[in-house]
């Protein structure tokens, strides 16, 4: 997928996406055990762990299926830098291949935008738009509906009009 810059948020292709894990650290034990993709339509991939901890074959099978949800928009996360840790630990620990993807992070978002919160957790953050989450947060599907929230808050509190005003970056990993 080629990304142009200058092309309006409006019109982008965004996907919302949120990972649950077991811990905080996939070098220490962690596993994924929730995964969430949501687009302006609602809720495209859901999927939580049957077992603890979640079996390597499942994990496989699903990362598979959000890896190509991912790849299809510019995927906007809240503190993606954690997700992107586990989502690449996980591709290389169970050797899925590649990842493309362009990304977003309204935390950062959020830091370089904001002066208010006390903290950038993403309750706080919609607690200072006064904007309730959908569903419950710290699961994949409530943080991915809570991030789509925060996004468009952000893009309206702050006047983003484009992908470069968003602070959209590449993610390239893996065999190219």
């Amino acid at each position: 997928m080629t990304m142009r810059t200058n092309r309006p948020l409006r019109t982008a292709s965004l996907v919302f996406f949120d990972l649950e894990t077991t811990a905080l650290r996939p070098d220490r034990g962690g596993r994924i055990c929730e995964m969430a993709v949501v687009d302006e339509q609602g809720i495209r991939f859901d999927w939580r762990s049957d077992s603890t901890p979640p079996r390597d074959d499942a994990v496989s099978h699903q990362l598979r299926r959000l890896v190509s949800h991912l790849e299809a928009g510019v995927v906007v996360g809240h503190n993606l830098q954690f997700d992107l840790r586990f989502l690449t630990y996980e591709a290389e620990r169970l050797k899925l291949g590649r990842l493309d993807l362009y990304f977003t992070d309204t935390l950062g978002l959020a830091r370089s935008l904001l002066d208010a919160p006390d903290t950038y957790q993403l309750g706080d953050v919609l607690g200072f738009f006064n904007a309730p989450p959908e569903k419950a947060l710290h699961t994949a599907v409530g943080d991915a509906l809570a991030t789509r929230t925060l996004f468009w808050h952000l893009v309206e509190h702050s006047g983003l009009q484009t992908l470069s005003d968003a602070h959209v970056q590449r993610l390239r990993w893996g065999p190219q």
